[in-house]
């Protein structure tokens, strides 16, 4: 598989060069990574249209290396505005994908009988499935039968971020969308535990007026969340019993700085990445040594600062067996890497690579 790269800038006190890969042009909205047992790395990723459209679906790719990328394969058919992942790869190698089917709650016909998006009114929500888990054990060439989720807490409900195994085995899906009976608008993000591989879930309350939680293991019975508040800062939720009740959000950015992704390094260190729909525009990180009490202030970093507008970001990070960290993020406007002598293209998901010293000791 050959690879195209392109170098960089973050600025942790001063400029510091890493690479990045290009994992697919005019495509890629809202990636999520997972890293496998062997230590390859799989990406979904929006495509067939921008943030709306009923042509919207979602594809998968995957990577021995981080750098060089498969084509891309779709994993849903088109024309039901397949969107929002949930993604993630278990002990086996099986990939697990769920995603949030627009098309049931959120493209009811007009009066003059098209089909536009818009957000579901919840006196307008049907009792129907919208979220489906699908699995696949080839490398997302084929995929399971959709199995449909029905919230017994959200009218719609959307799946998002990375799937993780909990120590016991079952996994973790973070969810979000309209409570039953609330006012159009709000929303609300829920964690969901599967201990059969999928087939059924139960569910738990995070964080009331917020949405796009990402779930970190810490050890046996704590577990850390990043979740978007409705200011649109990041904010940080805690669990001590296992995902059965959260803490209050406790906001760890400024607004314009979402969604975030957690990352637990090999080191015990905890490593924070998010978008910046904030100049610079792009992906920014944190990291702490007390998994998440406090923060380095002083080495936050600056991962891509290069975005063209500020539909950018939704970053995905893990760290492979060598100690590279890997962050995958999209450009929808552009980027450095979509000058005509590049020619990434306004619309990519890009791969950055660096490693943990990059913030200090």
């Amino acid at each position: 598989m050959p690879h195209w790269s392109v170098t960089g800038d973050a600025f942790v006190g001063q400029r510091h060069s890493i690479r990045r890969y290009l994992v697919c042009a005019m495509q890629g909205h809202f990636p999520v990574l997972a890293r496998g047992p062997d230590d390859t790395l799989a990406v979904v990723f929006r495509t067939g249209a921008p943030h709306y459209g009923l042509s919207g679906t979602l594809a998968t790719a995957w990577s021995a290396d981080g750098r060089a990328w498969t084509d891309p394969i779709e994993a849903a058919p088109r024309w039901d505005d397949i969107r929002n992942p949930a993604f993630g790869i278990d002990a086996s190698g099986r990939w697990i994908l769920a995603y949030w089917k627009a098309s049931v709650h959120a493209f009811a016909a007009t009066p003059d009988g098209e089909r536009r998006w818009r957000l579901p009114a919840p006196d307008a929500i049907r009792d129907a499935a919208d979220l489906f888990l699908v699995t696949s054990d080839d490398r997302g060439r084929t995929w399971s039968t959709p199995t449909p989720y029905t919230s017994p807490r959200l009218g719609f409900v959307s799946p998002y971020g990375r799937i993780t195994l909990a120590p016991d085995g079952a996994l973790i899906l973070a969810a979000y969308g309209a409570p039953r009976g609330a006012a159009a608008g709000q929303f609300d993000a829920v964690v969901l535990r599967s201990r059969d591989g999928g087939a059924t879930w139960d569910e738990r309350a995070v964080a009331s007026g917020a949405s796009e939680l990402a779930v970190c293991w810490l050890d046996d019975h704590r577990d850390v969340g990043a979740v978007r508040l409705a200011s649109s800062a990041t904010a940080l939720v805690r669990s001590d019993d296992g995902g059965d009740t959260w803490s209050a959000p406790v906001a760890i950015t400024e607004p314009g700085e979402h969604p975030g992704d957690l990352c637990r390094l090999a080191s015990g260190r905890l490593l924070f990445t998010f978008g910046r729909r904030r100049r610079p525009l792009g992906c920014g990180a944190l990291i702490s040594d007390d998994l998440g009490a406090t923060w380095r202030r002083d080495r936050e970093a600056i991962l891509a600062g290069d975005g063209i507008g500020n539909d950018v970001g939704y970053p995905s990070t893990v760290q492979r067996a060598d100690g590279t960290i890997v962050t995958a993020l999209y450009f929808a406007r552009g980027s450095a890497a979509s000058e005509p002598a590049e020619g990434w293209g306004e619309v990519s998901c890009q791969a950055l690579h660096y490693r943990e010293d990059l913030f200090g000791a």
